[in-house]
């Protein structure tokens, strides 16, 4: 039998047609397997394990055919210590079963710094090399020193701490500043609706300290400044570096501190007109508001000069902020009568 007779035999056409039948039962099963083998078709959910402590991690994950790895911890004082802080996959993704699911979570103890050294610095430089580090300017102490605002010394809980002694990321370092040959005084900042860090961080740039603190409202966290002593809402105050600020709290759920700050801090636009020089300026100290620029018409003369034009306008309901300025022009009493 020839080749071309064998191949259009039956018998040939027979082993062909189990040949192609064994070809597709044998990809077919070698899919199956795969699928088996990488569990095609067979995702769970990504439960949401932020903020869940980590012994109840594993079993939570292990119901669902899942695996996880802490790979990373970081410090964080506002948490609790030893739960999850973030998770890759995230909350809520679909993945296949014995996917592992990589963890950060907040360090059960304190990140540790090195104190940097800080002796013969300005203060300005000092605080700038602390928060590198992650440290945060303490109390403020001066002594009679040459150089004015040097950091003579750096404490920590009433001891000289050497530079490179670990401590705590987040402490407050103690500084000692040179007062410098005159009378160190500086202006005491207005505190008021301001956060607690965000009034200590005002007082520390003008080298002040925080004072006794007064919580009114029973409630610690989430306060705003509500009052301050020395006040300098109502005149300017000035002390000695170094010196302190008393801060009275309140809860911004509790108490309005828009409304609050918009009447402590704006006054009526005030009716100059008729008025003389003298008398603008008596009105606006007393305001404490500021004399901007100042228009003589026709080179009239102080003692003749009376306001007849202000900006801004006086109308019976129109506030102005404190310390904003306000525009006159004066002209003499005869031009009254024009008007």
């Amino acid at each position: 039998m020839d080749l071309i007779t064998f191949v259009r035999s039956r018998l040939f056409l027979k082993q062909l047609l189990i040949a192609f039948a064994a070809g597709i039962f044998l990809i077919w099963g070698s899919l199956k397997l795969l699928d088996a083998y990488t569990h095609h078709g067979r995702l769970v959910t990504v439960p949401d394990l932020e903020g869940m402590p980590r012994e109840e991690v594993g079993p939570l994950l292990k119901k669902q055919n899942l695996r996880y790895v802490i790979n990373d911890s970081i410090f964080d004082d506002t948490r609790e210590k030893g739960t999850i802080s973030m998770q890759d996959p995230t909350a809520g993704t679909e993945v296949k079963r014995n996917r592992t699911i990589y963890l950060t979570m907040i360090a059960l103890m304190p990140e540790m710094v090195p104190m940097p050294d800080l002796t013969d610095l300005s203060y300005r430089q000092a605080v700038t090399r602390l928060e590198t580090y992650g440290l945060s300017p303490g109390l403020l102490e001066y002594r009679p020193d040459i150089a004015r605002n040097a950091v003579l010394e750096q404490k920590f809980q009433g001891g000289a701490i050497e530079p490179g002694t670990l401590v705590e990321k987040g402490t407050a370092i103690d500084l000692v500043l040179g007062e410098g040959l005159g009378e160190n005084i500086v202006l005491v900042p207005m505190l008021i609706g301001k956060s607690r860090q965000e009034a200590i961080q005002a007082l520390n740039a003008v080298t002040l300290n925080i004072g006794a603190e007064f919580y009114l409202d029973d409630k610690e966290n989430d306060v705003k400044v509500y009052r301050q002593t020395p006040d300098p809402v109502s005149r300017n105050h000035y002390l000695r570096a170094g010196s302190t600020v008393d801060l009275y709290y309140r809860s911004p759920e509790q108490f309005d501190f828009e409304e609050y700050l918009a009447e402590l801090m704006t006054v009526p636009v005030p009716l100059l007109f008729g008025k003389t020089p003298d008398e603008v300026l008596e009105m606006l100290r007393e305001l404490e508001l500021e004399i901007g620029e100042e228009v003589f018409e026709n080179n009239v003369g102080l003692r003749d000069a009376r306001v007849y034009r202000q900006e801004p306008e006086y109308e019976s309901d129109a506030m102005i902020r404190k310390r904003d300025t306000i525009r006159v022009w004066y002209r003499t009493v005869n031009a009254f009568d024009d008007l």
